[in-house]
């Protein structure tokens, strides 16, 4: 199990409010210290949120004489020339009916949402305020000894892939919605 993934916010205060607010995040756990290098270095923030299943999630509040007036992406991927969908992280729903309300919380807070059925889980997907996309994901069947089987042969196939057709739907948010930000 992943004790926590911490990333960096760009802008701590929205970022704060989009895991607590919208994720639905507990807050848990704040360390702060100065940064490596000495107290003319700066100083940085570790904030760890509670996501469920006993696992953590953390940003990164920067306060780094290195940074100061740099312009530097906290995204995951577009800040690395990727494409937005490469990089994201998935956080784990017990039920079907979990996932759908938290659609339906992220629709209310005015995110367009994507849910795809992948073979073996059921994910809804959208941005965070620094474009990274995250995922809620319920499990919809159980990986079996076929499917480790089929893995060990497919990652050694370097054979171009045909494109899955997973059913797929986008949901937007209504027009009254309460925050347009993170996918503007």
């Amino acid at each position: 199990m992943i004790h926590h993934l911490a990333i960096a916010a760009r802008d701590f205060n929205r970022s704060h409010k989009f895991y607590t607010e919208v994720m639905g995040f507990k807050l848990a756990k704040v360390v702060k210290r100065q940064a490596l290098g000495g107290e003319e270095a700066g100083w940085t923030k570790h904030v760890f949120y509670e996501t469920g299943h006993g696992g953590l999630f953390a940003l990164w509040d920067l306060h780094l004489t290195e940074l100061e007036g740099k312009d530097w992406r906290a995204s995951w991927s577009s800040g690395l020339g990727l494409p937005t969908w490469i990089n994201h992280v998935a956080f784990l729903v017990d039920t079907p009916e979990a996932l759908l309300e938290k659609r339906q919380r992220w629709l209310d807070h005015g995110l367009r949402v994507s849910q795809v059925h992948h073979e073996f889980i059921d994910s809804i997907y959208t941005l965070d305020p620094d474009k990274n996309l995250v995922e809620f994901t319920v499990a919809t069947a159980p990986i079996t000894d076929e499917d480790r089987e089929e893995a060990e042969r497919l990652l050694h196939d370097n054979s171009p892939a045909t494109i899955p057709e997973y059913p797929s739907e986008m949901f937007e948010p209504a027009a009254a919605a309460l925050v347009t930000e993170p996918n503007g």
